[in-house]
């Protein structure tokens, strides 16, 4: 669908409340649900959309609105978007994933919202991530300042994302997945009731999938000895480095387009020495540039991690590269 973007936020808001909505929501749509009469649901990041469609099945007509091998962070809505969000049966938010989702979602009462933080619990910004020998202070001031920093961009519109205190890339934790997953079923069987127990055996199929690549996982990770430090050029592995005990070195903060200080690149260098790294990993989805110049200076290798955040190949589901991400990690401390 189209993905033209608005001068600002706040033009299209002004021109809804002027009454340019009503002929917009019918070009929409209808609220029910779309052409196959299901309900509608909106997501925004490809893990939500694999849930959506594994438990709604046939019983849902899904818009996606991200773009596959684009920066999730930074979409942009288009006013009919905009409008969709306001006319979906269902809408799945991430909060502090995207501004513009969250502030169209702001701008009504948001009772067709699932709200994820609802369902699972977020890790605090900062989390996961290796900051060499600092102590818990320091690691907490080191968090508490990259919040600062993304606070400081707020107000200028997509070229700086405020994700909170919360880092909102939660799915790389099977588990949750999995407790997402049945907050799903429950909602969705409450808006089609006649579907209900198909949507919870789904849900429960699902997790029991979820568990097993959980169980697989944790024994690939754990078939390694010693520390696991590895480098990302977009610290979105938090929830994956948390649950298989690894340590997360990111390049740049969770916002794939903040610009590591020349300072930070210097203390990474460091690290790379320190912890015997071998690679470092970029994202299709982010700039590469900054994490193969780093290699290239270091004389060791870069390689590519899925962040999940858009669907790459119609190929690799969900589960698939949970795998093959685990398996380029495992590589790199071989």
């Amino acid at each position: 669908m189209s993905q033209t973007p608005l001068p600002s936020r706040r033009s299209l808001f002004a021109a809804a409340g002027l009454g340019a909505g009503a002929a917009l929501l019918a070009a929409c749509g209808s609220s029910s649900g779309g052409g196959n009469g299901g309900l509608s649901v909106v997501t925004s990041a490809y893990p939500l959309a694999y849930l959506v469609t594994r438990i709604g099945g046939g019983h849902v007509e899904l818009t996606d609105l991200t773009t596959p091998g684009a920066d999730a962070h930074g979409i942009e809505l288009s006013v009919k978007q905009v409008m969709l969000v306001e006319s979906a049966d269902l809408v799945l938010q991430i909060p502090g994933l995207q501004a513009a989702l969250d502030d169209a979602i702001a701008s009504q009462d948001g009772e067709n919202v699932l709200d994820v933080s609802s369902a699972i619990t977020f890790l605090p910004i900062g989390a996961g991530q290796e900051h060499s020998d600092e102590s818990a202070e320091e690691h907490a001031e080191h968090a508490e300042d990259e919040h600062e920093e993304h606070e400081e961009h707020e107000g200028e519109g997509h070229d700086g994302h405020d994700h909170g205190p919360n880092d909102p890339h939660f799915w790389h934790d099977p588990l949750r997945m999995a407790d997402l997953a049945d907050a799903l079923a429950q909602r969705l069987g409450e808006l089609a009731p006649e579907a209900a127990e198909e949507f919870s055996a789904s849900a429960q199929e699902l997790r029991q999938e979820l568990e097993a690549l959980d169980a697989e996982l944790a024994e690939s990770f754990g078939a390694v000895e010693g520390r696991k430090p590895f480098i990302t050029s977009h610290a979105a592995y938090a929830y994956l480095a948390e649950r298989y005990d690894l340590h997360q070195i990111g390049i740049s903060g969770v916002d794939p387009e903040n610009e590591p200080s020349p300072q930070r690149l210097l203390a990474l260098e460091g690290l790379v020495e320190e912890e015997g790294v071998t690679t470092v990993f970029f994202e299709t989805s982010a700039s590469p540039k900054v994490a193969q110049t780093l290699a290239r200076n270091l004389g060791i290798d870069s390689e590519e991690l899925d962040n999940l955040e858009t669907q790459q190949s119609a190929d690799a589901d969900y589960a698939q590269v949970m795998r093959d991400n685990c398996s380029a990690l495992v590589a790199s401390w071989s």
